[in-house]
């Protein structure tokens, strides 16, 4: 593509562009690829020379049906080999230098920039501050409204739930920020079977009249961010828990998958999460917050991304749902010591 390049220019522009952050595609009129930098090849798991001549959306999973354009920029979801990330892409012109500002262009190139970390800050500010804008100022109505009557039990009743409520929306919001800004530093080795044990064993304290068991091996590691992953398990659980018939009866189980993926399954027996919130778990900006999603299921979609893992909703064989969550971020888990190692 670069030939009609001197030399020297195009040793110095190659050097540029293998030393980007950011991953570079070159692609010709038909949208087959042509050239890439180490940074995509990393990112999208495959060698340039494997795939010179392959369309860019069998190349690069998820960019497909997107506008090829000279000037196109927009953001994108694409499975990469750290999981499902956010790219903001721009799509230029390659032009062959002819010594003049009129070089005939020759190919396309698309430079792909992760935004996944900051669209997930600026997302989790937008909901946090929707939690204590819509949430909080209803249930201060609520508590506001019923203040004069105090001395009624009915009314006592329902001041003390929408206070209890109110503060487990602030606790609920504070973890998750705190959360979710410790997960912007490096990942490190995660025992999934273990903090399987460890919220268990919270949430039997929390909620003794429930069954709780959990089924997991000795140790299942993986490189993740380990606040996180536990938020995760205990959103997910507690969900389970006060969703489901009373006594609750929740399973939670962690396994390997029969081709080496980490597995979380949490089963229930209770009706389950509303098809209308399944959806609003999908869906972006603030809308789940004004239809009345709350922030515990808000934590598991902000958990879920930065994971780069799969969420699934099963329904089970009766009553009750399954809610499996798939760590796909860091591909195969960390191989595991022997015993007593």
């Amino acid at each position: 593509v670069l030939t009609g390049f001197p030399k020297a220019d195009y040793v110095a522009r190659s050097r540029v562009v293998e030393s980007l952050q950011e991953a570079v595609v070159v692609v010709d009129w038909k949208s087959k690829i042509l050239d890439a930098n180490v940074t995509a090849e990393g990112l999208f798991g495959w060698t340039t020379r494997d795939v010179i001549g392959t369309p860019l959306d069998t190349a690069v999973d998820g960019f497909d049906g997107i506008d090829l354009s000279t000037g196109t920029t927009g953001v994108v979801s694409l499975q990469t080999t750290k999981g499902r990330r956010q790219f903001q892409y721009t799509v230029s012109d390659v032009e062959r230098d002819t010594g003049d500002s009129d070089g005939e262009p020759v190919a396309r190139t698309i430079v792909f920039r992760d935004v996944t970390d900051q669209r997930t800050r600026e997302q989790r500010l937008s909901v946090l501050n929707r939690v204590l804008r819509h949430n909080t100022r209803n249930k201060l109505d609520v508590i506001l409204a019923h203040a004069d009557y105090v001395e009624d039990d009915t009314h006592r009743t329902a001041i003390q739930h929408s206070a209890r409520e109110l503060a487990s929306i602030g606790r609920k919001a504070r973890e998750a920020e705190a959360v979710m800004t410790d997960s912007v530093s490096a990942p490190s080795t995660v025992d999934i079977a273990a903090v399987a044990h460890e919220v268990v064993t919270t949430a039997r304290d929390d909620y003794p009249d429930s069954s709780i068991s959990v089924t997991a091996p000795e140790q299942l590691q993986l490189t993740s961010y380990q606040a996180v992953v536990r938020r995760l398990m205990t959103e997910l659980v507690e969900n389970a828990i006060v969703h489901s018939d009373d006594p609750a009866r929740v399973e939670v189980e962690v396994e390997t998958t029969a081709d080496d993926i980490p597995q979380l399954r949490i089963t229930d027996d209770g009706p389950g999460i509303p098809d209308r919130e399944r959806d609003l778990l999908t869906e972006s900006g603030e809308t789940q917050l004004e239809h009345g999603l709350g922030v515990g299921l808000w934590f598991v979609n902000w958990a879920v991304s930065q994971l780069g893992a799969e969420l699934e909703f099963q329904s089970t064989d009766t009553t009750g749902t399954t809610v499996v969550v798939r760590f796909h971020a860091n591909g195969e888990p960390i191989p595991q010591e022997p015993d007593g190692g």
